[in-house]
């Protein structure tokens, strides 16, 4: 739960102002139950500590993140679409690649490309097929629009729901 080298320095503060004894002593039923109130304290401090970060950690989000990469074909047109196969349906998928940019939410039947070349950029909507968990994507532009250029590294980042 604690970093090692912060929960060390706590627990060694914190014994030193516990009563210590030596074998002789007579060991005083105050100063012992005082120890035990001194325990019970701390382990109550540590026990809301937890709750309070259990109640935080709760309201952080309910997000799985998939990360995948796929090198592009030069492929396009109906005959060769680029298929990208998830685990399950995204709530919103992003895709990268050289001169690209793609997002979309899982299931839709289209999604937004930025194409850039030479320092300008063109956005377009891009037509979108699914069967199950798994995206079909074609144009019959070109392999780029079709997120597909020959060689091209694509990194797909996906966002799905926790529950889903």
């Amino acid at each position: 739960m604690f970093p090692p080298r912060f929960f060390c320095s706590w627990v060694t503060a914190w014994v030193k102002t516990l009563s210590r004894w030596a074998g002789t002593d007579r060991i005083l039923v105050e100063e012992f139950n005082d120890n035990w109130d001194k325990i019970d304290t701390a382990l109550k401090g540590n026990a809301d500590g937890v709750a309070a970060l259990q109640t935080a950690l709760a309201s952080c989000g309910n997000c799985q993140i998939g990360i995948s990469t796929y090198t592009g074909t030069g492929t396009r047109g109906e005959e060769y679409p680029t298929v990208i196969t998830f685990p399950k349906m995204p709530t919103v998928f992003f895709v990268r690649g050289r001169g690209t940019f793609f997002a979309a939410q899982g299931g839709a039947s289209e999604g937004s490309l930025i194409v850039y070349d030479s320092g300008s950029a063109q956005i377009r909507d891009a037509l979108l097929s699914w069967s199950g968990n798994q995206l079909s994507i074609v144009s019959s532009n070109n392999a780029k629009y079709q997120l597909n250029t020959d060689n091209s590294l694509y990194w797909v980042l996906a966002l799905y729901q926790m529950d889903a």
